[in-house]
């Protein structure tokens, strides 16, 4: 008896001590480092009151100019920490990265089912699978296999766009991305917008739209309301996950199904999953689709259709630039009659210069998706504590005026050395940092150049009229979610030349 209570109190103290010792360290290591500087918070609920429900990446950004590059707000005792500047961010998560990449729980992409889908998962041993699936296809070397697809698609979308009304451009530069994406992952071509894939995808950006910004959601801040049931005033997150989680299964599930039957057929064609399929099948380890189908699945959140879009918005308020990007196309491939094609990128600096400010001017992941801090930090003289919730505020970065000179204005020359431009860096942190770093970056650097050198060689953007003969200028303001992308806008696209046939 006495043994036994000798043993209970002995394992007790070995778990005690320990864990005695580790909060002494951290209290001590928090009251020797200040936590970064934020606004003033209240107690128990901290920022709570003043945490923005909209428009986040802004709001921080004007925060930043009083309280710096590193900012510390809290909600409920999680605290959470926003990087402002792009040193300060490849500081932390790109050399700092074997503690800052994990993720949070996103409690309400949980319930839709994306925790399983490699931008949101946890870090770990299923992560380095999941990436390792994706580098080992879309390497910088493998996408240059793509090119000749990626060309067809953009002639594609050209045509289709000289055909659609004011309104309508939008589903084609939808269909463009997703299109490319489907031939990638499934060996699938589009060509009609009742596609399965396209309906799929459509349904999963919405699902997207609904959810919110992950990492600073009710749920995220406030994890025990998803026990709440539906019909609680004011609770939606179970409505959207029940109403959201049919269209992620389904997109999880229609290009494994379809790839495996034309395999069994004989009629597959080269794609993401045939081949890792094909690995699974000539191994004689225990085969698991999920792995493979989540992988796949991962892809189709390219955000390669905002990116357009900003770029046609960007050509209607700027028209000065589709003039000398079109003069500059014309004198590499006018006087062949030809469109333009990946072989002639190096001749096209200000075609490349267009893109580039493209992605500074308006980041499709104006906030990107939070990392998580795996043990106690100190930059700086700052204390930053394990378990915090980090955003790399792309969009403050993009608007440094440290790095990029008038930064609100659409300037492509920027980048080009002095005296033509101002030799100001390309904006590389639209795909992440670290070990989370975009693993589409390459495909989707192909996909965005061809996509608008094709648009610039065939079309002009001009505005719409509206029905009292006045020009329809929109604003460029973007949508609020975890992908940014303009508010609808008219706009008439019309031909140059005869190059490209009907539409598709």
């Amino acid at each position: 008896m006495a043994f036994g209570i000798l043993l209970i109190l002995s394992t007790f103290a070995a778990i005690a001590l320990p864990l005695c010792l580790y909060l002494i360290y951290r209290r001590r290591l928090s009251n020797s480092f200040p936590l970064p500087p934020g606004p003033p918070r209240d107690p128990i609920i901290g920022h709570l009151r003043h945490m923005p429900s909209t428009n986040r990446a802004a709001v921080f950004h004007k925060w930043s100019q009083t309280y710096g590059d590193v900012m510390y707000l809290e909600v409920l005792g999680n605290p959470i920490i926003v990087l402002n500047t792009e040193q300060v961010a490849a500081e932390l998560l790109n050399k700092r990265s074997a503690i800052y990449s994990d993720r949070p729980r996103f409690i309400l992409y949980e319930m839709i089912g994306w925790s399983t889908t490699l931008s949101l998962m946890r870090y770990g041993k299923r992560f380095t699978l999941h990436r390792q699936l994706h580098q080992s296809y879309l390497s910088r070397q493998n996408c240059l296999d793509f090119r000749d697809m990626q060309t067809q698609e953009a002639h594609s979308l050209v045509k289709n766009l000289l055909a659609a009304p004011p309104s309508g451009y939008s589903k084609f530069i939808n269909r463009f991305s997703t299109g490319v994406i489907s031939q990638i992952v499934a060996g699938h071509r589009i060509c009609t917008d009742d596609d399965p894939y396209m309906q799929t995808t459509q349904a999963l950006r919405e699902s997207l739209g609904r959810a919110g910004i992950p990492g600073v959601t009710a749920l995220d801040l406030l994890p025990f309301l998803k026990y709440l049931p539906e019909w609680f005033p004011g609770f939606k997150s179970g409505a959207i996950a029940r109403e959201c989680r049919p269209a992620l299964q389904r997109l999880y599930d229609l290009p494994l199904q379809a790839v495996r039957a034309q395999m069994e057929s004989g009629t597959a064609k080269p794609s993401f999953l045939q081949s890792h399929l094909e690995r699974m099948k000539e191994s004689q380890e225990p085969r698991n689709y999920d792995d493979v189908k989540w992988a796949a699945a991962a892809m189709f959140g390219s955000t390669i259709w905002s990116s357009v879009t900003v770029f046609v918005l960007a050509m209607l308020l700027h028209p000065e630039y589709q003039a000398k990007a079109q003069q500059e196309i014309d004198s590499v491939v006018g006087a062949e009659g030809r469109l333009p094609g990946f072989e002639d990128r190096g001749e096209l600096p200000l075609v490349e210069c267009i893109m580039e400010e493209t992605l500074r001017w308006h980041p499709p992941t104006e906030l990107g998706v939070p990392h998580a801090l795996m043990k106690d930090d100190v930059y700086q003289g700052m204390f930053i504590p394990k378990g915090s919730t980090v955003f790399a505020n792309i969009r403050a970065m993009s608007l440094d005026e440290r790095t990029y000179s008038a930064p609100n204005q659409f300037f492509p020359e920027r980048f080009l050395p002095e005296p033509r431009g101002r030799g100001e860096p390309h904006f590389t942190s639209v795909y992440g940092f670290g070990r989370r770093i975009c693993s589409g970056q390459h495909l989707a650097d192909q996909s965005l150049w061809i996509a608008i050198v094709s648009i610039l060689a065939s079309c002009t953007i001009s505005t719409a009229i509206d029905e009292n003969g006045c020009a329809i200028v929109p604003e460029d303001g973007m949508s609020d979610g975890v992908s940014s992308h303009p508010n609808d806008f008219p706009c008439v696209i019309s031909p140059r030349d005869h190059k490209l046939g009907p539409a598709e």
